[in-house]
């Protein structure tokens, strides 16, 4: 009965878990209204859930009754000492998939409560504090399990257990109050962390801060619970600063990503005035083909780029390329005498010195195109010369692999839905989504352009960074995988909350935070 009165309890407390309340123990330990029924069915699934994990453990629970529970006193000792000095079995715990990190929570207070004084054969835990260690190690099993942590993020995040189980003890309200400001400031240090890598320079002062806010929270925090709203206070302050620095970010993705475009536009449009020009007929002369090829399509490319598809720098070049091949035509005609490439000189020198060729290097390179046509029209073709060996050019690289590429045998066999690609095609500049990656780990993107070009869509991470591009075909197909979904607006402390109930009560996914 306690999962209808969960439902039942989550309804209202939909509307009243926002609203302001005191921090005090003692109006925790008998909150009101929906909060309060909240507080109880969460209780009521927590010990069915522990019913049915220790029924074969029955013959040990004859010696509970032997057993005195811990006083609160004795509890806030134990986990301040844990907090200050947390053990080395705890912190390998932090994120261990193979141990239920509310377990060896539970563990290491009994045993710790031997630095009191207190025989841990003769202690338990109060099934109220054993209810609050439970749910914040859940609550933080789901957190580390789902949200993209890297190490140093995960270490950040897992020396906030011992902490946030003495909120719990203190203020049950946490669990059910989304402006409690132990949880705000969870989800801020959660939201710095994710999908951090350190890559940039801004990355590494945020990582910087978390550490300092965590390091104050564990050396400063004793039972006053102010400490959390000064702390979320100072951090939400720097996190405001962070975000015109991603802004900045952002722009400059775009941008890039634009630049990226416009180049690829441009590549594609210079090979296929090659291949036009290239594939028919007789295979061409090394020299021509290598010219054609190298310094002349890297030219062209970038006068498209530079100029457009109709632009002078444009049209001169394709004008070269046909005036070389008319020559080349000529001189398989054996026409002798002729002044092989006079007139394309100067064309001739703004295309080697578009690859970094100058001076004397230059004339070594047209003569070698000169010599070859004269080869060929006079029928020696032992006397034609290579180019000489040509600078390398490096443009930037092909934007990222698409979508469809990085999902690989995933992607072939879905077909696409056209309402889903629509909706994408649709979508509004600034909407997020949630990433799902093969192991399940989430990262939410923010859709922050769209290209004129391709259509396909930027979106970037938390901290202004590219994270993905993609056509709306495929993200349609990555729906399809449950590779991408929604993006439910929530920190990380309420998504963590809800996974707590749903692995609590499976049969029904009722939203509580």
């Amino acid at each position: 009965h306690s999962r209808g009165r969960m439902q039942a309890a989550a309804q209202r407390g939909q509307a009243g878990s926002g609203a302001a309340g005191g921090m005090d123990g003692g109006e925790a330990d008998h909150p009101g209204g929906s909060q309060g029924m909240l507080l109880e069915a969460l209780h009521e699934l927590l010990q069915q859930t522990r019913s049915v994990r220790d029924n074969t453990a029955s013959a040990a629970s004859v010696a509970v009754g032997q057993q005195r529970p811990l006083s609160q006193r004795e509890m806030m000792s134990v986990l301040s000492l844990l907090q200050a000095t947390p053990s080395a079995t705890l912190q390998a715990a932090i994120g261990d998939d193979t141990e239920s990190l509310a377990q060896r929570l539970k563990n290491e207070v009994l045993s710790s409560a031997t630095r009191l004084g207190v025989d841990p054969a003769t202690a338990r835990l109060d099934p109220m504090d054993e209810d609050a260690i439970d749910l914040v190690g859940m609550l933080f099993d789901v957190m580390l399990d789902e949200r993209d942590l890297e190490n140093r993020s995960r270490e950040m995040i897992g020396r906030l257990v011992v902490p946030f189980v003495k909120v719990a003890l203190l203020d049950r309200k946490m669990f059910v109050q989304k402006t409690h400001p132990a949880r705000r400031l969870l989800n801020s240090l959660a939201e710095a962390c994710e999908g951090n890598n350190g890559d940039s320079a801004a990355e590494r002062v945020l990582m910087g801060k978390v550490e300092e806010i965590v390091d104050r929270l564990v050396a400063e925090f004793n039972e006053n619970l102010a400490i959390f709203l000064t702390l979320e206070e100072e951090f939400r302050d720097f996190l405001s600063q962070h975000r015109r620095r991603v802004e900045i970010a952002e722009r400059r993705a775009t941008e890039t990503q634009r630049g990226q475009e416009k180049l690829e536009l441009a590549r594609s449009r210079a090979l296929l005035e090659l291949e036009q020009r290239t594939q028919a007929g007789t295979p061409l002369p090394r020299a021509v083909e290598d010219f054609l090829r190298q310094p002349w399509l890297h030219h062209l490319t970038m006068a498209i780029l530079r100029d457009g598809e109709e632009g002078p720098g444009t049209v001169e070049a394709l004008a070269l390329a046909d005036g070389v091949l008319e020559e080349l035509a000529e001189a398989r005609r054996h026409i002798v005498g002729k002044p092989w490439l006079q007139v394309w000189q100067p064309a001739l020198h703004r295309v080697f010195a578009s690859v970094g060729l100058h001076g004397d290097a230059v004339v070594v390179a047209i003569t070698a195109l000169h010599d070859t046509l004269q080869a060929i029209a006079e029928a020696r073709p032992e006397l034609e010369k290579a180019l000489p060996e040509l600078p390398q050019v490096n443009l930037p690289p092909p934007a990222a692999e698409s979508v469809s590429v990085v999902l690989g045998a995933e992607a072939v066999a879905q077909s696409i839905d056209s309402a889903d690609a629509e909706r994408f095609r649709a979508m509004d500049i600034g909407t997020w989504l949630d990433f799902v990656d093969k192991d399940g780990k989430v990262q939410a993107g923010k859709l922050s352009w769209v290209s004129p070009i391709s259509q396909r869509l930027l979106f970037v991470n938390r901290r202004g960074v590219r994270f993905c591009v993609a056509s709306p075909e495929e993200l349609a197909v990555m729906v399809r995988l449950g590779r991408l979904r929604e993006h439910i607006n929530d920190g990380a402390f309420d998504s963590a909350m809800q996974g707590v109930i749903d692995r609590l009560d499976p049969l029904h996914n009722s939203t509580v935070h």
